[in-house]
């Protein structure tokens, strides 16, 4: 068993080689994910699966950033084996004293695209309501879908047979972020460095109260012109995770989902006719499939004062491209 200990987390990979983030969080009931309004978001959701991003695609520099991974106790046996091994040392010129004055950056770049290549991050939160994601992940015309935690966890190996291991813990968020020694004592592979950098984050991210779900398989591929003026190494397998459909527990619109790209007529404040567009396919979609746990997610006044809120509300479809919105009365908001 390796483990590294750091805050209140620990991280750890059993003598079943399978990955363990231990803290004081319980796991939740529910997990979201937000997603803008767009061909993409809509193919994840009507095939179930979480795309499995590469750190080139977070939106935090220093998430999961190998400058996070600190090379100075690594011996030149170490790194020469570590060439050696991956036959790295066929392809490119090697200098242990010269990457060393360079601060490793030829050893950090190789191990970083070894590792990343066969894993992904899959960014979810306990969050349903927060008014920042709401605008930052779904531009408010999005969705949010809800996702029973436990289904998705018990089911991960059967619905993706390339899976190889993964892990789902909570971020740890803290006040300055320091860097892992990657060969102290006791670590046998790159693997702890690799979690603990994708699990903590700069409190200033807290309020996502995030967290990862990071799967492991071979050869995802990496999207390198997205840093820079390359071609992307592409994989062998999909950057997806799939789950049952009946995981879903609820799906959220936002509050500005209807709008003039997809409405052609208000009828009246609650009857829309559609213009004929992917929108009109989506809305379909959910009245076919998830009529019975649509949530529309606004505002709401209580005393002059604004909350977030969710209320369910379902689809009354009047013919092939017009419908009412029927107000159910129920939901959640924010306290």
């Amino acid at each position: 068993m390796t483990e590294y200990k750091y805050g209140n987390f620990i991280y750890r990979l059993n003598d079943y080689n399978n990955f363990e983030v231990e803290s004081n969080i319980e796991e939740p009931t529910s997990i979201f994910k937000y997603y803008p309004n767009n061909s993409n978001s809509i193919d994840a959701l009507t095939n179930q699966y979480l795309f499995c991003s590469h750190p080139f695609h977070l939106n935090d520099s220093m998430d999961c950033s190998n400058l996070l991974w600190d090379f100075s106790n690594i011996s030149k046996k170490q790194y020469n084996a570590f060439f050696s091994k991956t036959g790295l040392d066929q392809v490119i010129e090697v200098d242990f004293k010269q990457d060393k004055n360079n601060n490793f950056s030829t050893i950090r770049h190789h191990l970083f695209n070894f590792i990343t290549n066969g894993s992904g991050i899959i960014s979810l939160t306990t969050e349903p309501l927060h008014t920042l994601m709401w605008a930052h992940y779904a531009s408010e015309k999005g969705f949010m879908i809800e996702l029973d935690f436990n289904d998705v966890k018990q089911n991960l190996k059967k619905e993706n047979r390339n899976l190889k291991n993964y892990a789902l813990f909570p971020v740890q968020y803290v006040d300055i972020l320091e860097s892992i020694d990657c060969f102290q004592e006791g670590f046998k592979s790159p693997d702890i460095p690799f979690l603990y950098s994708v699990g903590i984050k700069r409190k200033d991210w807290s309020y996502e109260n995030e967290w990862r779900l990071v799967p492991f398989t071979d050869n995802y591929g990496i999207p390198h012109s997205i840093i820079a003026p390359m071609e992307d190494m592409k994989g062998e397998n999909e950057r997806k995770i799939y789950y049952p459909r009946k995981a879903i527990k609820s799906i959220a619109i936002g509050k500005l989902f209807f709008n003039g790209s997809n409405i052609e007529k208000i009828i009246n404040p609650y009857t829309y006719k559609l213009k004929r567009s992917a929108d009109l396919d989506f809305v379909n979609y959910l009245y076919e499939n998830f009529n019975d746990r649509i949530y529309f997610c606004g505002e709401f006044e209580n005393d002059k004062q604004f909350m977030r809120s969710a209320e369910r509300i379902e689809f009354n479809k009047l013919n092939d491209d017009t419908l009412s919105i029927i107000r159910k009365n129920e939901g959640f908001h924010q306290k």
